[in-house]
């Protein structure tokens, strides 16, 4: 179609009130064709055409549910207009026109989420990145609603109850980065610059919003972004609007991007809350010059736009005063995630193909964002940071208001950097896979006599890649470990020597990823790893000191109480949150395969964390971040009476005040525990806490009891088709269904939710797919429950989404059956 299709525009006339569970409009769609010998079709899904015009003349409606096809002898070479008017029903997936109703006060919102391939459910269009387009729209809404899209309205009109807004012609983008949000949202206004920015949220919500915060991050960005892509804002205002049952974390509409509530807290926030909400705000941001003003071709491309967007929030996030260790955390959260994608059955090259749409759920996940983002970091220390900057201001000054593949942003990297990158390229983009590094070294007389790095790769991806790090050499004292050389290096092939090193001193420990340049699992060598437990206690370098954790972590050989009492003396944040959130994923491990072993380091948990709780300590931040861990990690009857007594304020911990977030976090961990009271607690709760986020949360609590009729209530609800339960509460009972306490519950229903999967791969939607493949089918620890699900892998029957989910639970349940024998 693209290559028949020019210089699309589309007229917009959308009505929001008239009918009562649906919308209604018309869409005039102005093109060129430089062929008129076939059909021609437009995409529409799940909705009904009542008429269609083709340069003026009515035409017989073929449309097949999901295309209105234009017959060839309508059409004409050169400029064709068609005009369409049609209804659809308000969404409830989140996807296309999501319609909520907040129970606490009634209101209605609605927003959009078109990506990758859904702005077809709000009108008919060529819904394809490749055919941009400009937009003009009037809107039909409520007087007391807000109506936002790409544009600025130029006029609202009262027109009895109603109101016509008019939004003017906009330039030229994608359909999957248009908008349309309405409703009575709260608007807090501001300028960044000579940018007009808006906040919105719900009014239930907006006592919670850090409306500060969020300009000053919004204003920081806008500045940043202009000054590191040399090209200033490019469209004519900046909305930020915060929505309900929002399928991802936010989405990059030009000039209207949405974000998901749950970057909200009700309570106070933490160090990492504010970062992420930084990082998110700051990543949509980004895309606005890449990804929006300059868009990728095809799907298959739209990787390199999220790998991108996240290294720029990491950079932008960085400079704000409160998270200049931002690199510490782009390595605990991109390097480690990807990593572990990498190391799935899931894995694939970043880039690759992308057949259908309905295919785009197997290649966007954490090898797009943070595997990407991870190889793009590295590209900008391989030219040269100063260069890779220069590269992409020049390649959005060269294709704006255009679509570009892979190989434009490659070649403007070579042409700035001067290198090569035809090589590097193929290995890091087209090759799936992580490499591992190992130091091998010898002394004499105390210096370094030989000393080399190694590099390996997995069977099944051997490629071996050149990647620019450093490698750091440290001393030790009685009460420091130290660096004391530190040499950039370029690590290429089986084995790189490193000449430079030779004669210096013979090291205590030795790292060849220090800072974090590279994509690369790093193997200690025998003298380093048998001093890393003394190193984590002696550096003074926290990222440095994470990395070490990383090695000890992942070593089965390594004691979990010595880690606990290590733990115990931690200062920074980063590293506390790193080791306790491995803990209690080893202790769920321990939990599902019913190991004893989580009976004697459990307790040991708990009662540092308690103490540390209880201990006078200033920091708000650590001890929101010690009671989140407490509160997930509580096993002992002790810990369940001290969690009763957080509830009814018989306890309570200096400094910090249980929030209504906390309460219900408390409430699951009860449930999950079978807490004698539960049921009449959680009613109780739910009487205090109306909002949609306690409805979300009592559900939670509900499901995980371990009560087979409520599992088969629930389970029911995922079954139905004809009247199916709102998306967000489905999606929300999965994930709390089957905690690490409740596997031989799970075998019982297993059957009957593997029995569902050909029916959820035809009658369901990918986001569902993914929910029900990815939450409710994890956690599986028996022989039996293991052989089941790998029944059950048939791509042909379940379809590429739960294909892709199901094989990774697999993965995960053969890890641990693999663990029951060692009980």
């Amino acid at each position: 179609r693209k290559a028949r299709v020019s210089d699309v525009s589309y007229t917009l006339d959308i009505d929001l009130t008239s009918l009562a569970d649906a919308y209604q409009g018309q869409v005039e769609m102005a093109f060129n064709l430089n062929k008129n010998d076939q059909d021609l079709t437009i995409d529409f899904t799940g909705g009904s055409v009542a008429t269609v015009s083709v340069n003026g003349k009515e035409v017989p409606v073929d449309y097949s549910g999901y295309f209105i096809t234009l017959a060839a002898e309508t059409l004409q070479p050169g400029s064709n207009k068609v005009g369409i008017t049609y209804s659809h029903p308000y969404d409830q997936d989140g996807n296309g026109l999501h319609r909520f109703v907040d129970p606490e006060d009634g209101e209605t919102y609605l927003y959009t989420y078109l990506w990758p391939y859904y702005s077809n459910r709000l009108f008919p269009n060529f819904d394809q990145p490749n055919l941009k387009a400009t937009y003009a729209m009037k809107v039909r809404a409520k007087s007391d609603w807000q109506v936002v899209s790409a544009m600025t309205e130029d006029s609202i009109v009262v027109e009895g109850d109603d109101k016509i807004w008019h939004f003017p012609r906009s330039k030229k983008f994608s359909s999957y980065i248009f908008s349309l949000h309405a409703g009575p949202y709260q608007v807090w206004q501001d300028m960044a610059g000579e940018v007009p920015i808006r906040l919105l949220a719900r009014k239930t919500l907006a006592e919670y919003v850090p409306v500060g915060e969020w300009m000053d991050y919004t204003k920081m960005g806008l500045a940043h972004y202009n000054r590191y892509f040399d090209i200033t804002y490019p469209f004519e205002k900046y909305d930020q609007v915060i929505v309900p049952d929002f399928n991802i974390g936010a989405m990059e509409n030009v000039a209207a991007v949405t974000f998901t509530e749950n970057v909200i807290q009700r309570g106070p926030s933490n160090r990492f809350d504010r970062q992420r909400r930084a990082g998110i705000i700051l990543h949509e941001m980004a895309h606005m010059w890449f990804g929006n003003l300059v868009t990728k071709d095809w799907w298959n491309g739209l990787w390199l736009n999220e790998s991108f967007a996240t290294l720029m929030a990491s950079i932008a996030v960085s400079k704000i005063p409160e998270f200049n260790d931002l690199w510490h955390d782009f390595y605990l959260s991109e390097n480690l995630t990807a990593i572990t994608a990498d190391k799935m059955v899931t894995t694939h090259p970043i880039e690759g193909p992308v057949p259908s749409t309905n295919d785009f759920f197997a290649v966007f996940d954490a090898i797009t964002y943070d595997k990407g983002a991870s190889v793009l970091n590295q590209l900008s220390h391989f030219v040269g940071q100063e260069n890779f900057r220069i590269a992409v201001s020049n390649y959005l000054k060269q294709h704006a208001w255009s679509n570009t593949e892979l190989k434009d942003f490659v070649a403007a990297q070579a042409l700035q950097s001067g290198k090569d990158l035809s090589g590097w390229s193929n290995d890091w983009f087209y090759q799936a896979g992580v490499n591992r590094i190992e130091v091998e070294f010898s002394c004499a007389d105390e210096k370094i006599t030989t000393f080399r790095v190694k590099q390996f790769a997995p069977e099944e991806y051997p490629t071996l890649r050149s990647q620019r790090t450093q490698l750091a050499l440290f001393n030790h004292s009685k009460d420091q470990v130290q660096s004391f050389h530190i040499e950039p290096i370029t690590i290429s092939g089986p084995i790189t020597e490193v000449t430079a090193v030779i004669g210096l001193e013979c090291p205590y420990l030795a790292y060849p990823n220090y800072q974090g340049w590279g994509y690369v699992e790093v193997e200690l060598d025998a003298v380093s790893k048998n001093n890393a437990f003394d190193a984590v206690s002696k550096l003074n370098d926290p990222l440095l000191r994470s990395m070490l954790w990383t090695s000890l972590l992942a070593d089965k050989q390594t004691s979990l109480p010595k880690v606990i009492s290590a733990l115990e003396v931690e200062t920074n944040d980063r590293i506390i949150n790193q080791v306790q959130n491995s803990l209690i994923d080893k202790f769920n491990q321990l939990g599902r395969q019913g190991n004893n072993l989580l009976d004697q380091v459990g307790p040991l948990f708990e009662t540092m964390l308690w103490q540390q709780l209880n201990a006078e300590e200033t920091n708000t931040s650590l001890r929101i971040i010690k009671l989140e861990s407490y509160i997930s990690a509580v096993g002992s009857k002790q810990g369940s009476e001290n969690l009763v007594g957080l509830l009814d304020s018989s306890l309570s911990l200096p400094k910090l005040t249980i929030s209504q977030q906390f309460r219900w976090m408390i409430l699951y961990r009860l449930a999950v525990l079978n807490h004698s009271d539960i049921q009449a607690m959680i009613a109780a709760e739910k009487v205090k806490d109306p909002s949609d986020a306690g409805v979300l949360a009592s559900i939670a609590a509900e499901v995980a009891m371990p009560d087979l009729a409520i599992k088969k209530k629930w389970i029911n609800h995922f079954m139905e088709s004809e009247n199916p339960l709102q998306l967000s509460y489905q999606r929300k009972a999965m994930e709390a269904m089957f905690p690490s306490n409740q596997v031989s519950l799970q075998q019982q229903f297993l059957p009957e939710l593997l029995a569902a999967l050909p029916m959820m791969n035809k009658a369901r939607d990918n986001y569902y797919q993914r929910s029900y493949g990815r939450d409710l089918l994890a956690g599986v620890c028996t022989q039996a429950g293991l052989q089941q699900i790998k029944a059950a892998l048939n791509k042909d029957k379940i379809g590429t989404t739960l294909y892709r989910f199901l094989s990774e639970n697999v993965q995960k349940a053969q890890k641990c059956v693999e663990g029951l024998s060692a009980n």
